[in-house]
């Protein structure tokens, strides 16, 4: 995992870290490598350097890769799963459209944008570590216009998402990732030239994609 956010190649990285610790929490040896991460004491902009602050005081709880591990399932679970979730982690969900037309909206997007979804990922298109994984995809191709693209239609709720998180997770680990979140997009929204906390959903004209 990148230590910092200043090249598209670090944010695919880190786009691709909370990504899968959405899909999935870390099993036991991804706990095993994370205790051991040697994590950046100082990284901007500020909400990154507080998350891996963050994952630095969550290793220091680590005694146990196997027993930690099985706690993240439960604190996964209790947030994003369910039976009764305290979250629901999807763009349509955000947008009081719940698997309707925002749903539709991020597939045409990915077909415009020639993204092909992660075999890996079972979520609906709309979720979180799909998106995720869409822009890290963007960022490692360094596709700048179609990741500009992707987030002018599809970043409106991401920061409010990490927002989320961070304030529901009750969690040292998952509350990093919140913070690591607003982080990443913070970052690319300054390497972009665009203010996700501006954005509002609207689906009607889809991605305008200016240049590669």
């Amino acid at each position: 995992m990148s230590r910092s956010a200043d090249t598209a190649s670090d944010l695919a990285d880190l786009y691709a870290f909370v990504s899968s610790v959405l899909a999935d929490p870390p099993d036991e040896a991804a706990v095993e490598r994370l205790a051991s991460e040697q994590f950046p004491r100082d990284a901007s902009p500020q909400a990154l350097e507080n998350g891996f602050r963050m994952l630095n005081r969550w290793q220091s709880e680590v005694d146990d890769p196997e027993e930690t591990a099985m706690d993240l399932k439960k604190v996964h679970t209790r947030l994003f799963v369910g039976p009764q979730p305290r979250m629901q982690i999807h763009e349509s969900w955000y947008a009081d459209d719940y698997l309707g037309e925002p749903l539709s909206a991020v597939r045409g997007t990915y077909q415009d944008l020639g993204v092909e979804e992660s075999s890996n990922l079972r979520e609906e298109p709309d979720h979180a570590a799909v998106e995720l994984a869409a822009l890290e995809m963007l960022a490692r191709d360094g596709a700048d216009g179609y990741r500009q693209a992707f987030l002018s239609v599809h970043g409106w709720w991401l920061p409010t998402l990490a927002e989320d998180i961070r304030e529901l997770s009750d969690d040292t680990f998952y509350e990093a990732i919140g913070w690591l979140l607003e982080g990443i997009l913070e970052a690319d929204g300054y390497l972009l030239d665009l203010d996700l906390n501006s954005l509002e959903p609207g689906y009607e004209d889809g991605p305008a994609v200016d240049g590669t």
